[in-house]
């Protein structure tokens, strides 16, 4: 069976990987110069290694380490926690404060009646339990950021997803960089990189190559590009009404990643922005040490513009205790033509039409993060083995 995949994320890369273990003759096109997408990994001077993409592995997801597993990949303990943490400039919030408010925002979920909670916006949630001090403050700021648009825009629902409330005992990441798994998943695939391809048809099979306009067709086809990139127009050119409104209004969060080198070893610290959704960290290398490097993040578009244009002068205040070297990194992920945006933000009720994209297209399924709404690296890992599945039992 002859396959056409588009996409070199790890959707994307994921579905090609499996269908070639089933049997199946898979091309992958890719419009990057390279594969990975919204995974990408840099590594300073002195082999630091930072995410400037994808970063957070909770330690309850299954398919991203069963996957590092299955290709080798070691993962290693960040030694940090995702969910806590400090205000810049001030004293350090005691964890109980953090988990005070969590429990009160689950007693909150607890206590309301199904039909209103689905009804019910982020800040809706947040208003039932305001409480004064900074460990409020950090929250506020550290759920608008993660789900990159403002809490009036995100479902309440979605609060004590795995972005929101989880409760995991470690973050991990894989040993050299995230974007590992992609590399090591392309070195045995048919992967064209440089190549976007335009005037996909669902029923068909088919696409175009935008550059050269050679044409391909297949028996099967996978679409595993970023959800905005499935609202162009000339890109799905026979997508029915039923797939285009629900691509059209699931929503998509956008944020923007700074990392820098640290002359010295830098504390190991977590510390979130009042004013603005960031926040920034460092984490434990492979030796145990505190990597030599500062990572920060903002979500929404005030968020992105501000931490965008003022990224050496935030990191700067966010770790005054250590002088930085050189210019920092700077991705803004709305801006990149190939994801504008971060990855899914479900509004109210949105959830529900997840089920739409998972369905058979014509001879077409779709794969990526926004098929089953999870924003992770592990989300996308799944929905690739699901869209590889369903092909598989299609045929």
């Amino acid at each position: 069976m002859r396959v056409l995949v588009v996409g070199a994320g790890l959707a994307g890369l994921t579905a090609a990987h499996r269908l070639q273990q089933g049997g199946a003759d898979v091309t992958v096109f890719e419009a990057r110069e390279r594969v990975g997408g919204r995974v990408w990994s840099h590594v300073f001077d002195d082999g630091t290694v930072v995410e400037l993409g994808g970063e957070w592995i909770d330690s309850s997801q299954p398919s991203v380490r069963l996957l590092a597993e299955e290709l080798r990949l070691g993962m290693l303990d960040t030694g940090q926690d995702f969910l806590t943490r400090d205000l810049i400039g001030r004293d350090p919030i005691p964890q109980e404060a953090h988990h005070r408010l969590a429990e009160m925002l689950f007693d909150a979920i607890e206590s309301t009646d199904r039909q209103t909670l689905d009804a019910m916006t982020g800040a809706d949630l947040l208003e039932m339990i305001d409480q004064p001090g900074v460990a409020m403050t950090v929250l506020r700021s550290r759920l608008e950021g993660t789900f990159g648009v403002t809490l009036d825009r995100i479902a309440a629902t979605e609060i004590d997803g795995e972005f929101g409330l989880s409760q995991a005992a470690s973050y991990l990441r894989v040993e050299g960089g995230n974007d590992r798994i992609a590399r090591v998943l392309a070195s045995g695939l048919d992967v064209r990189t440089s190549t976007p391809v335009t005037q996909i048809s669902l029923e068909e099979a088919t696409l175009t190559e935008a550059r050269s306009r050679k044409a391909h067709s297949a028996d099967r086809l996978i679409v595993a590009v970023p959800l905005p990139l499935l609202r162009h127009p000339d890109l799905l050119a026979d997508a029915p009404d039923e797939l285009t409104e629900v691509v059209e209004l699931l929503g998509m969060g956008t944020a923007a990643k700074v990392a820098v080198a640290t002359l010295d070893e830098p504390p190991m610290f977590r510390r979130q922005e009042g004013g603005i959704p960031a926040w920034y960290w460092t984490g434990a290398g492979s030796d145990g040490s505190i990597r030599k490097a500062v990572t920060g993040f903002a979500g929404t578009d005030r968020g992105v513009t501000v931490l965008t244009s003022e990224a050496p002068t935030r990191l700067a205040r966010a770790v005054p205790e250590t002088p930085l070297s050189g210019a920092p990194i700077v991705v803004d992920w709305g801006a990149d033509p190939w994801a504008d945006g971060c990855y899914t933000a479900l509004a109210p009720g949105q959830r529900a039409l997840l089920p739409t994209l998972e369905q058979r297209w014509g001879k077409t399924f779709l794969a990526g993060e926004h098929v089953n709404g999870s924003g992770t690296i592990d989300g996308a890992i799944r929905s690739g083995e699901a869209a590889a599945r369903r092909l598989l039992q299609s045929a």
